[in-house]
Order: C-alpha cells, then structure tokens, then sequence
C-alpha cells in the first residue's frame, strides 16, 4: 500500500515538473524574442510620400543628442521642393515653433517618383529644445515637412505633411 502512495506521488511531481518546464522554456522564447517590442515604423498620415524603405535611423550622438537619418520618397505625381524639416516628439497635432531645420537642404528637390535622404536631423522636443536620449530607447514621435509643388504659383505658400515614426535608437559610431 505505501509502495503505491509513493508512485502516486512520483508520477504527481514528474507530470507537474513537465508542465513547469513547458512553462520555463515559454518564458525563455519570449523573453529572447521579445514579441511585444513595437515595430520600427514611419508612416505618413495621407497619400504621397513614404518613408519606411528603409526604415529610420535614429542615433544617438557623442554629445547624447537624438539626430535622424531617414530617406523620404515622393509619390505625390509632381516634383517637390522641401523648404523646412523637423523631427519632434511633441504630442498629438503639437508643432514646435523652433527646432526645423530651415537651412538644412533648403530648397532641395524631390522628383516625383525619386526620394532623398536626409542626414543627421537633430530631435526636439515641444519647447523646440534638443532631445538627449541614450541607445537602445524607443522613441515615437514624427516627423514634419513643410514644401511646396515645382508649379505652385507662390512657392512661399507651404504645405505641410506629417509622419509617425517609431523606432529604436542606436549609438552613432
């Protein structure tokens, strides 16, 4: 009778020792994988311009100020010229006041169907102040650009279209 409590109690332990394993190496893989890591994404929010091919680069400088690398392609069906850039993580609609970069590429064309990459633009945030960051953080934010069309009748007339970027930062070498 006892030699049965004990196998009993054996096979209880070892069926349970499985399932706690089963669960171990569940933890394990998700942990390594990290499934709920959100995706690197840039997307703008109306038809036109894309700028997920590849995705962005966002670094983190020596002085741990966040810059972006990213390359912006024009769909829109006619040439562009950009007048202003900006790379934000202001809130919602929120738009710094300072922090674009105006002299940057002003006046850079974009032919319809080509796009352009645009090197170490500096982050700000709402206030228009430089963002610092360290590697390896998640930044969501946007980034804005002001142009107008090749055939606007006043070029100083600007249009501005916004991208959503989620992506993680890296150290710049």
């Amino acid at each position: 009778m006892m030699n049965l409590k004990g196998q009993a109690a054996m096979e209880y332990l070892m069926t349970y020792g499985w399932a706690i394993l089963a669960i171990v190496l569940v933890i394990a893989a998700l942990i390594f994988l990290n499934p709920f890591r959100a995706p690197e994404v840039c997307l703008f929010e109306q038809a036109g311009f894309t700028c997920n091919e590849p995705p962005p680069q966002l670094f983190v400088g020596s002085d741990g100020e966040l810059k972006m690398n990213v390359k912006v392609w024009n769909q829109a069906g006619q040439n562009i010229e950009v007048k202003r850039f900006m790379c934000t993580n202001a809130p919602g609609n929120e738009i710094p006041e300072s922090g674009w970069v105006g002299q940057f590429q002003m006046d850079t064309s974009i032919s319809s169907g080509s796009s352009i990459t645009f090197e170490g633009i500096p982050c700000v945030n709402s206030a228009g102040e430089q963002i610092t960051s360290q590697p390896n953080q998640e930044f969501r934010g946007k980034i804005v650009i002001w142009y107008s069309y090749e055939n606007d009748i006043d070029p100083n007339v600007l249009h501005q279209i916004k991208a959503n970027v989620i992506s993680r930062t890296a150290q710049s070498s």
